[in-house]
């Protein structure tokens, strides 16, 4: 960087300046010099949107007035001519400087629903749309760092780098986890308690399941009451006397993960190949779980603020350890689960994962919006039920 540029920089990024005209500086010189695809573009104006930036086109469009114009500005000029992202605008949608109050600055939130609502509502859990998303925001927000645009944000900025870091690989497996989920041991639990088959034992499958739902719950950690289980499921010699007493839907935030260690795995196979049962089981622990919200923006759906769950029970399931590799603290999970009379939960349906760092904003709702409009058409009645109809068939003629 020459002198001339330096000099520059710190005029554009003087923190004296509002931090407004400093972003909006940042974004369209960001912009200017990355010559984005049309992918990356598209991608890199839905992140805006988020943060209600304006970045739709504006007057000069490659007309011919327009080439006359941009042909006698230097490259400064034709950069602020070809700028579209623009902070502070007329339509609702966007950051309006006059209700500076409705809006606060977060990097950070911004980038976590930018990529784990709208990346996945766009391109669902395409590996490589995801990891092209989140090194373009990495490189955008590597660039505010550079230039040195927000000083006094540059703490959330870093923060908001850091979840472009672990998006692909929490996205990638919270997909495994939808396909895998409930597990092993789960669906044995489903197919003996809820399908019935714990009835008909005598047929080599169920009774193979029920060695495999056995070895799980006695030879393995299952949290805080898994001396209580074991002791049930151990005087229960009847497996038939073992009942759902309780099928719920449930949302759940995970609290805590619980992965078998290496040298229980060693002992347990060692005792395994001594009964001649090797190859019966898989190494599991659980995860420990609350109650939670995931947020929708929904009317009929309670907001997370709305709803005091914090001295919810927290509860506890069984899942093989490697499926507990793919979690992280923070996951939400909703779930179809299910009770035992001996006091063990499992999981019956998984019908939504949601990763760690997910998070619902409010701009979600104005993707849509249209400002409100005088309509001169005269509304149906009814007296006059086909009155919009004849104004609209009179427009189409025209």
């Amino acid at each position: 960087m020459t002198p001339a540029e330096a000099a520059v920089k710190t005029k554009l990024y003087d923190p004296a300046r509002p931090f407004t005209d400093r972003i909006e500086e940042c974004i369209q010189r960001f912009r200017a010099r990355r010559r984005l695809n049309s992918q990356r573009a598209a991608m890199f104006n839905k992140y805006l949107f988020l943060g209600g930036i304006d970045s739709s086109q504006r007057q000069f469009t490659g007309m011919a007035r327009d080439k006359d114009a941009m042909a006698e500005a230097d490259s400064e000029q034709v950069r602020t001519m070809k700028a579209v992202d623009f902070v502070g605008g007329n339509d609702y949608r966007f950051y309006n400087p006059s209700n500076p109050d409705d809006w606060e600055v977060d990097f950070e939130a911004i980038v976590k629903g930018f990529l784990s609502r709208s990346i996945t509502d766009l391109y669902m859990y395409d590996a490589n749309a995801i990891q092209i998303a989140a090194d373009l925001i990495k490189n955008f927000l590597n660039y505010v760092l550079m230039q040195d645009a927000c000083p006094e944000y540059a703490g959330n900025v870093v923060a908001a780098r850091n979840v472009c870091d672990i998006a692909p690989t929490e996205l990638r497996h919270t997909h495994e986890l939808i396909l895998e989920l409930p597990g092993t041991f789960n669906c044995a639990c489903r197919s003996l308690f809820c399908e019935g088959r714990v009835e008909h034992l005598d047929e080599q499958e169920n009774y193979e399941t029920i060695i495999q739902f056995r070895l799980t719950t006695l030879l393995w950690s299952l949290g805080k009451e898994a001396k209580e289980i074991k002791e049930q499921i151990i005087e229960a010699r009847d497996p038939t006397t073992i009942k759902v007493i309780s099928t719920t839907e449930e949302t759940y935030q995970v609290l805590e993960i619980e992965r078998p260690r290496h040298k229980d795995k060693m002992t347990v196979d060692e005792q395994l190949k001594k009964k001649g049962l090797n190859g019966k089981h898989k190494p599991a622990g659980f995860i420990r779980v609350a109650p939670a919200i995931m947020e929708h923006g929904w009317g009929n759906v309670p907001r997370p603020e709305e709803i005091d769950l914090s001295d919810a029970d927290e509860e506890e399931y069984v899942l093989e350890d490697e499926l507990l590799a793919k979690f992280e603290v923070g996951m939400k999970i909703h779930m179809t689960v299910c009770k035992l009379n001996v006091g063990l939960c499992f999981i019956k349906e998984v019908h939504d994962i949601r990763v760690s760092f997910d998070t619902f904003l409010p701009q979600y709702l104005m993707a849509d919006w249209k400002d409100a409009v005088p309509n001169e058409r005269p509304p149906p009645s009814i007296h006059d039920p086909d009155a919009e109809e004849r104004v609209l068939s009179a427009e189409t003629e025209e």
